[in-house]
C-alpha cells in the first residue's frame, strides 16, 4: 500500500516563507498583484482559478480577472494583452492557455514583461529553463513536481524517471527541469507504444497528459516497488462529478511506493507556487 503525500503538506511550507516575504514588502510600501486573462469561459480552468483565489485570499494577495469576449480579434487581444502587461501596480500575468483558436499567444510570448511572466510563458524564461538557469521563473505546475520530490527527500540523480505527457506548459518544461538535477528521463505521450515497457524499472513517474485513468496498476510490475508516482493530470469525470486525474488510483496505489492523488495533490501546490512567483515578481 503506498504512502499517499498531500498537497496541503507541501503548500505549507511554501505558505510560511511567502507570508514573511510580504510582511517585508508591506514594509516598503509594496503590494504584489497577479491578473489572470482569460478568452471566453473555459470550464477546464475553473478548478484552476478557483484553487488560484482560494490561495491568494488565504495569503492576502490582491488579484483579479480579465476576461475577454470569445469572439476578439488577435489584434483586439494583444492590446488587451499590453495593457496589462504595462501596468506598474500588476507583478504577474496569468494568461490561461490554449487560447481559443485562432488566436495565439506569440505577441504575448514575445512581449511579456520577464519580471511579470510568472508561468514561463514567454521566449525569455523559457531559454532560460532550457540553459537550466535558476534565475527565472518556471512553469508553476512542473515545478510542483519538484518541490513534491524535495518534500519526500528525493535526489533523482541516478534515478529513472518517466514523464508522461508533452505540453509546452508541463511535460516539456519538466523534463528539462529534471535533466538540470541530474536525473535519467524518458518522455512518453497518448501516441506512445507499449507504454507499460516505457515504464519498466521507473523510480519516479509523472503523468500529465490529460488523460483520464491513463496510468492502470498493471502497467507497473516492472516498474521499482518504491515508484513514486505523481498525478498532475486534471480530468472532468465521467459522470460530470468533480475532477480525476490520469492515474486510476484504485489499481496503482496497491503497487506504488508513494502516490499523490487528484484532487488534493499538485494542484494546490501549483496555486501556491503561482502566489510565490507574484511575490517575486513584486521583490523585483
Amino acid at each position: 500500500m503506498a504512502i499517499v503525500v498531500k498537497g496541503a503538506d507541501v503548500a505549507s511550507k511554501i505558505k510560511e516563507d511567502i507570508r514573511e516575504r510580504l510582511n517585508i514588502l508591506a514594509q516598503k510600501g509594496k503590494a504584489p498583484k497577479l491578473v489572470m486573462m482569460a478568452v471566453g469561459d473555459d470550464p477546464a480552468n475553473a478548478s484552476y482559478e478557483r484553487g488560484i483565489v482560494k490561495v491568494f485570499t488565504d495569503l492576502g494577495i490582491a488579484n483579479e480577472k480579465v476576461v475577454l469576449d470569445e469572439g476578439i480579434s488577435q489584434e483586439e487581444f494583444d492590446e488587451a494583452f499590453l495593457k496589462v502587461n504595462n501596468d506598474p501596480a500588476v507583478t504577474g500575468i496569468l494568461v490561461f492557455r490554449p487560447l481559443p483558436k485562432p488566436l495565439s499567444t506569440e505577441f504575448a510570448a514575445k512581449n511579456i514583461d520577464p519580471h511579470k511572466d510568472i508561468d514561463c510563458m514567454g521566449y525569455y524564461n523559457q531559454a532560460c529553463l532550457a540553459m537550466g538557469r535558476k534565475d527565472c521563473f518556471y512553469p508553476c505546475t512542473a515545478e510542483a513536481v519538484i518541490k513534491f520530490l524535495d518534500h519526500e527527500g528525493i535526489d533523482t540523480a541516478y534515478k529513472n524517471v518517466v514523464v508522461i505527457g508533452r505540453s509546452v506548459v508541463v511535460g516539456r518544461p519538466l523534463v528539462s527541469m529534471l535533466i538540470s538535477r541530474n536525473a535519467t528521463v524518458t518522455c512518453c505521450h497518448t501516441k506512445t507504444a507499449d507504454l507499460t515497457d516505457r515504464i519498466s524499472n521507473a523510480d519516479i513517474i509523472v503523468t500529465a497528459a490529460g488523460s483520464a485513468g491513463l496510468l492502470k496498476g498493471e502497467m507497473l510490475k516492472n516498474a521499482k516497488a518504491d515508484c513514486f508516482c505523481i498525478d498532475v493530470g486534471i480530468n472532468m469525470r465521467a459522470d460530470g462529478k468533480g475532477i480525476c486525474g490520469d492515474i486510476d488510483f484504485e489499481s496503482v496505489e496497491p503497487l506504488a511506493g508513494k502516490i499523490t492523488t487528484v484532487p488534493g495533490g499538485v494542484g494546490s501546490v501549483t496555486s501556491t507556487l503561482l502566489a510565490e512567483h507574484v511575490v517575486r515578481g513584486a521583490e523585483y
